[in-house]
């Protein structure tokens, strides 16, 4: 799968092509369903199959620090994406020259006259283009004067609720990763690279690995039961996280961090890229007035997380 960074670097093909398009934040099931059904209409008549994304995300150029928290960073949505099969992930630069374009343009000028499209495959609340004005209606319309054909996916829906990114970071912001985790057809989780921190935890004998967070991550500080898998085998190791900002201690820049420490293992993870699977909030974060109190509170939450786990 070749990545294309900007509309610029699309190489003029006489290959004809089936794409879908959007934020695709989180890959989840109904993504995923979108994915399947690019790639066998790709196969089928033996088109090169093309996902379209943008960066940043509109949202994120739009309201800038009031945006809403990612579910997926770029680098784990690609990772996802690549194991359906794609032969290409085109990523657009979502700047006010793109803003401006219009819905029209956009077809014409990329989907027709740059990646010559044959089918658009997409949900059926899609909208883009200048103030959103395309939609399902304008494809196909565009679709019976420039022949191309125009394939909507129903959206799915669990416990009545509506699959999409914006439910699902709904549901983390009420520390509903259950229901989370049955939009994403797995279990939520944060993938990055382990980074130095301050050392208390080794100074309590709890060690951590930290990740930086965005601070608009849509899930909510506090204590968590996680699985933690650190190589590249499948095995994962079990233990608890804090997420926040430390405000028992120095954090003067008051960076959003991942902390995790892991139970009955004692490895370097500094440098290395993990993947922090979240199951349950054990409780909210708190301000400890000493290192002894956040010792004996780190040492009752542990036995609430092996409890979660059923580690006797």
């Amino acid at each position: 799968m070749k990545i294309i960074r900007g509309i610029h670097n699309i190489k003029e093909t006489d290959s004809n092509s089936v794409i879908t398009i959007g934020n695709f934040d989180g890959v989840h099931l109904g993504h995923q369903k979108l994915f399947l059904n690019t790639c066998k209409i790709g196969k089928k008549y033996k088109l090169s199959t093309i996902i379209i994304l943008f960066e940043p995300q509109p949202l994120e150029f739009l309201r800038k620090n009031n945006a809403p928290g990612r579910i997926t960073q770029f680098r784990e949505k690609v990772k996802r994406i690549s194991s359906y099969g794609f032969n290409n992930i085109l990523c657009i630069r979502f700047n006010k020259s793109f803003e401006s374009l219009s819905a029209e343009d956009f077809i014409i000028n990329i989907l027709i006259n740059k990646l010559h499209v044959k089918f658009v495959v997409i949900g059926d609340d899609f909208r883009f283009g200048f103030k959103k004005n395309g939609n399902v209606d304008l494809l196909k319309k565009l679709g019976n004067k420039y022949q191309f054909n125009v394939i909507k996916v129903e959206s799915l829906y669990k416990n009545n609720i509506k699959i999409s990114s914006t439910n699902i970071r709904k549901a983390l912001s009420k520390n509903n990763t259950k229901l989370a985790s049955l939009f994403l057809g797995r279990t939520f989780s944060i993938s990055g690279k382990v980074v130095h921190g301050h050392a208390i935890g080794r100074t309590i004998n709890y060690p951590t690995a930290n990740i930086l967070l965005n601070k608009n991550f849509p899930l909510t500080n506090g204590v968590y039961a996680v699985k933690v898998r650190y190589s590249s085998n499948k095995k994962k190791a079990v233990g608890i996280s804090n997420i926040g900002i430390k405000p028992s201690f120095f954090n003067e820049k008051k960076n959003k961090l991942l902390e995790v420490y892991l139970f009955n293992i004692e490895i370097d993870l500094y440098g290395k890229d993990i993947e922090v699977f979240i199951y349950q909030k054990i409780r909210d974060e708190k301000v400890f007035p000493s290192k002894k109190e956040l010792k004996d509170q780190i040492f009752q939450d542990i036995l609430r997380v092996k409890k979660y786990f059923k580690i006797y």
